[in-house]
């Protein structure tokens, strides 16, 4: 009995990086909350250095991109690589990169996937406070197609979020001290989609301004947040929004505050045509610095604001609508007990008001585990990435973190071959399976006659051949049933191949029989 398998797609699969199982976690639930869904999976990734997760995007296929640094030094100067990763669905690495100028740092804070399925890159390039925005084009392997280095050397000039623009173009935000009226001011910059200049836009008074995210509205234009000094109402900084038209002319700004700090972190315009940011506020809240949620109209009106956290320093750095119109925010918060920074996500209602919360954290004292962004995936469930690890050790990683959605079974496999042979041939049988969410699907298939084999994991809706023998005439029902990347099982498909007697095997024992009843003949045709 012989079988192969032919698998009809095949996986390449580049340099990995080591993707480490991670241990001593321990996770603070909020209690009584029947909506808070479960952990799928958690993954490491990086060197023996410092590794960190800035940006991660779900591509177009199901899987992962995600943005960092790479082997990072944790003492000055702070050496290291921009690190982009591509994993499939499950976290598992299909290709990692690294990118930058030796012996810079190069950190890669925002990652997107573009219209023709590469990636752009907004980060900076350069060491301590001697830094450039730093913009990287690649195609959908992570190969290089561009970079701009955009700044004036010796002054702070940082990109912290690009988006692609509707003409194909990218909008860039950021910190910028190389142009406008400030010592720092909130830096919007348009590019080609070759990356070229377009335009270029400063935002600010006389004292520290900049812009941490942007988006493209509906009209076209321009929404971003970030901070203020020079128009906060406290003298101490300010969440900052700034509208803009399609060519970065300012039509409005607001700041949002206190007398403490205040910060804008993210931002994104909601489905009733207002918007929404996340950051920090050490004006309102219950704990020394809290995560904050800040609702407004479509002209920057608040129509209310939220904070969440516990007694220390706790803050918001990302926020997604989710698909019931809440609110998911990734961040930080800081242990009452222990001092140490710990992963924070935070699910809320429409209004803000939360529904559940995780809190990742190491069991050791010392340990980081740090949120920097996360967003809702296809299936309903959540991805987030961010840091951990202990930065006296230099030992810190890239985090990946899936929690669960509703994930549906994939179909039953339709199952095409033969529906008659022989014995001792081997013949060619097709399974397809797709999967409502496009993940990727493996096969069991039982042959009938006692064998039974699992398959590698391959795209939704792509069919898979596999070979196979029977010893023996008979009629033998196949059965098959898929398995997608999440565990879940579709119903069992069956074929029925009928594998007859060999007739030239059944001649060959008649002749044998009449022989045996004729003697004389027999001894006649051995004589011939």
């Amino acid at each position: 009995m012989s079988k192969k398998i032919l698998v009809i797609l095949v996986f390449t699969l580049f340099t990995a990086a080591s993707i480490l199982p991670v241990a001593g976690i321990e996770l603070q639930k909020q209690e009584n909350s029947t909506l808070q869904p479960s952990i799928e999976w958690e993954k490491t990734y990086g060197c023996k250095m410092v590794d960190w997760g800035r940006c991660v995007q779900q591509t177009s296929e199901g899987g992962y991109i995600i943005c960092g640094a790479y082997d990072r030094n944790v003492y000055t100067p702070w050496q290291g690589f921009v690190y982009l990763l591509k994993t499939d669905a499950a976290g598992k690495v299909e290709w990692e990169k690294q990118y930058g100028i030796y012996p810079y740092e190069n950190l890669g804070q925002y990652v997107l996937q573009t219209s023709d399925g590469g990636y752009i890159i907004a980060g900076y390039i350069g060491f301590t406070y001697h830094i450039d925005a730093y913009l990287l084009k690649t195609d959908s392997e992570g190969n290089l197609t561009w970079t701009r280095i955009l700044g004036n050397y010796d002054f702070y000039d940082d990109s912290m979020s690009v988006q692609q623009t509707t003409d194909g173009g990218y909008i860039v935000t950021g910190w910028t001290a190389s142009y406008g009226a400030g010592s720092s001011d909130a830096w919007l910059y348009k590019l080609d989609s070759e990356g070229c200049d377009e335009w270029n836009k400063t935002f600010g008074g006389s004292r520290l301004d900049g812009g941490d995210c942007v988006k493209q509205t509906f009209d076209g234009g321009f929404i971003i947040t970030g901070r203020t000094d020079s128009f906060d109402s406290g003298g101490n900084g300010d969440a900052w929004l700034i509208k803009t038209d399609m060519n970065g002319n300012e039509i409005w700004n607001k700041s949002y505050g206190g007398h403490y700090l205040d910060e804008g972190k993210s931002v994104l315009q909601t489905s009733d045509g207002g918007y929404v940011l996340t950051g920090s506020t050490y004006s309102f809240g219950a704990g020394d610095h809290d995560a904050w949620l800040i609702k407004t109209d479509s002209s920057g009106n608040e129509i209310w604001n939220n904070t969440y956290g516990g007694s220390l320093w706790d803050q918001g750095k990302s926020v997604v609508q989710t698909t019931d119109g809440g609110y998911f925010i990734t961040g930080d918060y800081t242990d009452p007990v222990q001092g140490d920074l710990e992963l924070y996500m935070v699910k809320t209602d429409s209004e803000g008001n939360e529904e559940w919360n995780y809190i990742i954290e190491h069991e050791s004292k010392g340990s980081t585990d740090s949120g920097y962004y996360g967003i809702q995936t296809n299936d309903g469930g959540y991805i987030v990435t961010g840091e951990t690890g202990e930065y006296n050790l230099a030992l810190v990683d890239l985090f990946l973190i899936k929690l669960g959605g509703t994930n549906s079974p994939p179909n039953s496999p339709i199952i095409t071959g033969p529906t008659s042979g022989k014995p001792n041939i081997e013949y060619d049988f097709l399974f397809v399976s797709t999967d409502p969410e496009g993940d990727a699907v493996m096969y069991n298939v039982d042959w009938g006659d006692g064998d039974t084999e699992w398959t590698e994991y391959g795209d939704s809706g792509v069919g898979i051949i596999l070979k196979h023998t029977w010893d023996a005439s008979g009629k033998y029902t196949i059965k098959a049933k898929a398995i997608d990347i999440h565990g879940a099982e579709s119903e069992w498909a069956e074929f029925t191949a009928t594998i007859p007697r060999n007739k030239a095997t059944n001649n060959q024992i008649l002749m044998l029989r009449f022989l045996e009843r004729f003697p004389l003949l027999q001894k006649l045709i051995q004589q011939l």
